[in-house]
């Protein structure tokens, strides 16, 4: 079966946030470093990427209604407990969890890509509607509303605390979906992520890019480069 999506069947897109529309600025793995420096912990800025990468990718808290559900005051337990792992040496890990929460949830925390704009406008002009879908939580609202000009290309915003589940569960997709107004095999999710954003999507009933910025698996046809490959794709096909 092709994993090519059907643009003549495709009506809405769900676009993921952090990695794919936007990116934390500085690096995440910067932002840990300072907030150990500043309780006068020094750390190696590898060491606390690598710590992160390993932390974030365990589902170390879930919500009462099982694997992947969460809710507001999940996401804050989680991010809580990925905190704890990444900067385990730091004398104060509330005050520490405090400034990180408080960091990322700032739009000045964040920047747009270059590509994300002109990409959304492209496919909107071809008549499709456009979603923001994100694990994020309700600080995402915040973080879109203070970049404008992502804010002024896109208004639906649809995150995992709000809707019950993480990607990639089934329930986000359908949820997204619901938002879009279309039915799921009208819809394309894009995103860096290959088991949250694709997979997850695919077996939701809905078409599925992978959006591989660093190269990863160039030769795969449901990989894109650059967000900029949608509006090319799209107008191969139209």
């Amino acid at each position: 079966m092709s994993t090519q999506p059907n643009w003549r069947r495709i009506q809405g897109i769900v676009l993921d946030a952090v990695g794919t529309l936007i990116r934390p600025t500085p690096s995440v793995a910067a932002a840990y470093t300072d907030a150990a420096a500043r309780q006068g912990i020094e750390l190696n800025p590898d060491e606390v990427r690598g710590r992160f990468n390993a932390a974030f990718g365990d589902d170390l808290v879930q919500g009462a209604d099982g694997v992947l559900s969460t809710d507001e005051s999940v996401e804050r337990r989680r991010w809580r407990a990925i905190v704890g792992r990444v900067l385990p040496e730091v004398p104060e890990p509330d005050r520490a969890f405090d400034e990180l929460w408080d960091h990322f949830g700032r739009p000045e925390s964040w920047s747009v890509f270059p590509d994300s704009v002109p990409a959304v406008e492209a496919v909107q002009e071809a008549g499709m509607r456009v979603c923001i879908g994100s694990n994020f939580d309700s600080r995402l609202h915040a973080v879109v509303a203070g970049l404008p000009e992502l804010a002024e290309v896109v208004e639906l915003i649809v995150v995992s605390s709000e809707v019950g589940y993480r990607k990639p569960h089934g329930a986000f997709f359908r949820a997204a979906c619901e938002r879009l107004g279309l039915p799921p095999e009208r819809v394309l999710s894009v995103g860096d992520d290959l088991e949250n954003d694709v997979l997850g999507a695919r077996r939701a009933g809905l078409s599925a890019l992978h959006l591989t910025r660093r190269g990863e698996h160039p030769a795969d046809p449901a990989n894109i480069p650059d967000l900029s490959a949608l509006a090319i794709l799209r107008g191969a096909e139209a």
